[in-house]
């Protein structure tokens, strides 16, 4: 069990070096693991609330007054797991080859950049003077720039595409994303409505008793 850990964890390390053989190691030989990129995603939306308030005062321009840790947490949590589903969907009507254990990895493993990038952002503000603040903009750009490239690679390879066909697939993804936030808005309003209407149906009910 500990060298199979180890294993998952030695190709989490190799996906940030070497995207493309570790992301087709991850797809075509297993080696990849969906708890570890569960908790990566965990870690992720948990790093950005400690973002949110931790972050230091010079380029800290948060409301930390009205600070809501679950909404962060919640956002970021679910914003990345309607893009897995709504990747997932796209691809599949693009003759994608990945499934949605494939994807999720693929993007837990690609949040490692940005993720390491935000706890030295975190630390290292508060230390800095404001000269130096641009040398924080800089590290925490580079990790997003790595996290945004090792996507890319890992959709290539898990789902068989050319660079182009990824970046429309990227595209489709979110405008479904789009959709399924409006119909879910839809399908919540219809929710409350049917409940509203079913309350004031039983409080005439009682007041005629």
């Amino acid at each position: 069990m500990k060298e199979t850990m180890k294993e998952k964890l030695f190709y989490l390390g190799r996906s940030i070096c070497h995207p493309f053989d570790a992301f087709y190691e991850i797809r075509f030989r297993g080696k990849g693991s969906a708890g570890l990129a569960v908790l990566i995603l965990l870690v992720f939306g948990i790093l950005q609330c400690v973002s949110y308030q931790y972050t230091g005062f010079i380029i800290n321009t948060n409301d930390l007054a009205s600070m809501n840790s679950i909404s962060i947490f919640l956002t970021w949590v679910l914003g990345l797991v309607l893009f897995i589903v709504s990747n997932w969907s796209v691809t599949t009507l693009l003759n994608g080859k990945g499934n949605m254990t494939d994807i999720l990895t693929v993007v837990s493993y690609s949040l490692v950049p940005v993720t390491c990038t935000l706890i030295f952002q975190v630390f290292a503000s508060n230390f800095i003077i404001a000269e130096e603040a641009m040398i924080v903009y800089v590290i925490t750009g580079v990790g997003f720039v790595w996290t945004i490239f090792m996507l890319l690679a890992g959709l290539c390879v898990i789902h068989e595409y050319g660079f182009g066909k990824t970046v429309v697939s990227i595209f489709l993804t979110f405008v479904a994303a789009a959709i399924i936030m409006f119909l879910g808005i839809l399908f919540f309003t219809l929710i409350e409505q049917m409940v509203l209407f079913v309350v004031s149906v039983g409080r005439e009910f009682m007041r005629r008793l």
